[in-house]
């Protein structure tokens, strides 16, 4: 093996080797450039490799702070930097908020004074950088910070401002230095872009799998209403025989005793089936919001469950608190909501458990709390994990049209419990 050590001597850049270049001219030596010229050349050289740095380092951000964090720093490289903000309007066109709310918020408070004021839209209308005084550090000698704001646009809209509080004014800031900043800021925004459509796509392909999900949970509620209207009729009919039959033999006093296990057996029946229709009854397509009774549509849906709860060896309390005020819902999407947290306790239950639900009213809401001995755990991103993930994303979609919170929390060597917290107050529609 052949080792080569390190060659430590370093050549001169390029910008600094032209002094040397010379041409004669009647017997002397004149240099090709003035000491101005290769300073204004060492500018441009220093600015295109951090320029071509920061580039490369931006490739892969997907964190907007981390990304505003690498910018602030080069900036400094430019110009002196106080603090940067880079905001866009909301979609009313009437406020800028930051694009990370721990931006500096003195900042964000001065740029939306200034487009109070109308300050911004002769910005807007001639395309140029402006420079304004910040009126906080002025006095008898004038300002000593200034607001470096460039304008933010395309042909149709005005998006929002880039601004930096420096201690230079107008004057001290070349045209170059600006021009600097803007190709950088041009590159931000490119990076953020792009950061704004890998997001997009990545909620948008959540919505799909919950949707997805959510139709599957339709198709099955569908289901049990059509296999219901089918099957009704046909235990309806023949329990009303017998049921008249035993009525005759009633009579008989040999038999009064199994006449009345028998009648109790059929009334048994009935519930069930009354249950059962009245949970299949509830028709996706025809949903009006109104006032619910969260007590009742637990009570009913316990009742229809409990024989699968038995099997399952899941011991089931109910504690309800009186008097609790109604909820704007549907009894469709409070079923949802149990069908799948019930999913999550019996796919993740112990060998024997227990399942405690309350209802209470505190702060304005309605509160829903499962404590359960299951071990319900945060859905993380993983290959065998795509049901779980799914039945927590469709409680949570039903919450966000509830305007409500879902919370996990585990409780240490003894399981876990689910809060779903509906609001009383909730916006208003236009």
């Amino acid at each position: 093996m052949i080792l080569h050590r390190e060659n430590t001597v370093r050549t001169e850049p390029f910008y600094k080797s032209l002094s040397n270049l010379s041409l004669y001219q009647d017997g002397e030596i004149q240099d090709n450039y003035s000491s101005n010229e290769l300073k204004q050349l060492e500018k441009y050289s220093y600015f295109i490799q951090n320029l071509m740095t920061f580039e490369q380092e931006i490739k892969n951000d997907i964190n907007k702070k981390i990304l505003l964090t690498r910018f602030h720093r080069y900036l400094k490289g430019i110009i002196p930097v106080k603090g940067i903000s880079l905001m866009f309007y909301d979609e009313f066109k009437k406020e800028l908020v930051p694009i990370d709310e721990e931006e500096n918020n003195k900042i964000a408070v001065d740029m939306n004074h200034f487009n109070r004021s109308g300050i911004f839209k002769a910005m807007f209308n001639d395309k140029r950088i402006t420079v304004v005084p910040d009126l906080e550090h002025y006095n008898e000698n004038g300002a000593k910070l200034f607001y470096l704001i460039f304008p933010i646009y395309d042909d149709k809209s005005n998006y929002g401002i880039f601004s930096i509080l420096t201690s230079l004014n107008d004057k001290n800031i070349s045209e170059l230095e600006k021009k600097s900043i803007n190709i950088f800021l041009n590159l931000v925004l490119g990076r953020l872009e792009k950061i704004r459509l890998t997001e997009k796509l990545n909620s948008t392909y959540e919505e799909l799998q919950t949707y997805q999900a959510k139709l599957s949970n339709d198709f099955r509620l569908s289901a049990i209403g059509e296999m219901t209207e089918g099957i009704v009729e046909d235990i309806v009919n023949p329990l009303q025989v017998i049921s008249s039959n035993v009525d005759i033999l009633q009579n008989d006093l040999t038999t009064r005793t199994e006449t009345i296990q028998i009648k109790s057996q059929i009334n048994r029946i009935k519930n069930v089936i009354g249950r059962l229709v009245k949970f299949a009854d509830v028709n996706q397509k025809d949903v009006k919001i109104k006032p619910c009774n969260i007590n009742n549509i637990v009570n009913e849906y316990f009742h229809l469950v409990k024989s699968t709860l038995d099997n399952a060896n899941l011991e089931f309390i109910l504690d309800f608190e009186k008097e609790l005020p109604p909820i704007l819902s549907h009894p469709n999407y409070i079923y949802q909501l149990l069908t799948n947290i019930f999913t999550l306790v019996k796919n993740n239950k112990t060998q024997r458990g227990g399942i405690v639900i309350q209802t209470r009213y505190k702060d304005d809401q309605v509160i829903l709390r499962l404590i359960t001995t299951s071990k319900i755990y945060k859905p993380e991103k993983e290959k065998g994990e795509v049901q779980y993930n799914l039945s927590i994303k469709i409680i949570k979609n039903l919450m966000k049209k509830h305007e409500g919170k879902l919370e996990i929390g585990n409780i240490e060597n003894s399981g876990s419990s689910l809060i779903l917290k509906f609001p009383l107050k909730r916006k208003i529609r236009r």
